[in-house]
């Protein structure tokens, strides 16, 4: 049966009449009778009754009624679904989080598009920021949260935040009685770096460079519980963003803040300059800006062309 047919039959009879019907449907009356004409004889009975006060169902019309407004719901609902489908961001998104505050800033932007966007398939790397640049560059990933400033003339940046430096030491050093550090303090200290791909080395030693010393690094790591194990065992003390501070529990740690200005830095989100930016880029952008807080530049988000 024609689905245009039966939505001028059931038009017809909410409307009770051919006239008024024709005025909703913006279709002309003879069209009308036409479609309902041939449903009748398809259904091989009389479905509609014309009296001067508008229309009557008969037995087998009232029967035709109530299948047909079923029939009609199923096709809107069927239509409805399948444009939620064709809106739905979809596809594989690769996305480079640093490896030692992704979970801190994005652990909940996580949450909220698995559970908007099931149909994304999320690949998620962890990168230092200058790992992160190159990651962009070649292609592998499509955007990244990383530290500012980014001076490739082939990024953009949307920042979303930022973060300060804090001391970790042992809890018998003797810094560890102090309210806060000054990094003036730390020049004859041995400290536990970052791994060589990490942006924030080079704010450490421009901060320590002010101070006339450069870090003496006894061992490095991408990894917080790591860097905590060799600062508790007494090797060094270690430089950390304060948001990644926040996950460790140790009794056998302290951790203080450092006076100096300059230890607060920007962090953003990244990605290649007039690139096409995917549905689950997009969804991922709106979701960050919304848990997160941050407004959306217009810039970060404009398609090429």
């Amino acid at each position: 049966m024609d689905l245009r047919g039966l939505r001028y039959f059931v038009e017809v009879v909410r409307q009770n009449g051919f006239r008024r019907a024709s005025d909703v449907l913006h279709v002309t009356q003879p069209a009308i009778s036409r479609a309902i004409s041939s449903l009748e004889e398809e259904a091989g009975a009389q479905l509609l009754i014309r009296e001067p006060k508008g229309v009557t169902l008969t037995p087998e019309g009232g029967v035709f009624y109530r299948h047909a407004t079923l029939i009609l719901r199923q096709s809107e609902n069927l239509l409805s679904e399948l444009r939620d489908l064709r809106s739905m961001a979809k596809g594989v998104l690769r996305v480079g989080l640093p490896h030692m505050t992704g979970a801190t800033f994005f652990g909940s932007v996580i949450t909220e598009l698995r559970r908007k966007y099931p149909g994304i398939q999320l690949l998620i790397t962890e990168y230092g920021t200058n790992q992160a640049r190159g990651a962009l560059a070649n292609g592998d990933i499509e955007i990244a949260a990383a530290m500012l400033p980014i001076q490739d003339d082939w990024a953009i940046t949307q920042p979303f935040g930022n973060d300060r430096l804090v001391l970790l030491c042992a809890k018998d050093h003797l810094l560890a009685a102090k309210h806060q550090v000054s990094l003036g303090e730390l020049s004859g200290e041995p400290f536990i770096g970052f791994s060589e791909d990490f942006k924030v080395n080079e704010l450490i030693d421009q901060l320590c460079a002010k101070h006339g010393y450069r870090p003496n690094v006894v061992g490095r790591s991408a990894h917080l519980d790591l860097i905590v194990s060799m600062v508790v065992a007494g090797m060094g003390v270690a430089l950390v963003p304060e948001s990644a501070s926040r996950k460790v529990k140790s009794s056998r740690l302290a951790i203080l803040p450092v006076a100096d200005p300059g230890t607060v830095y920007d962090l953003a989100l990244v990605r290649v300059k007039d690139s096409y930016l995917s549905n689950g880029g997009r969804a991922w952008i709106e979701i960050a800006s919304k848990v997160i807080g941050f407004p959306i530049l217009p810039a970060f988000v404009r398609q090429p062309g």
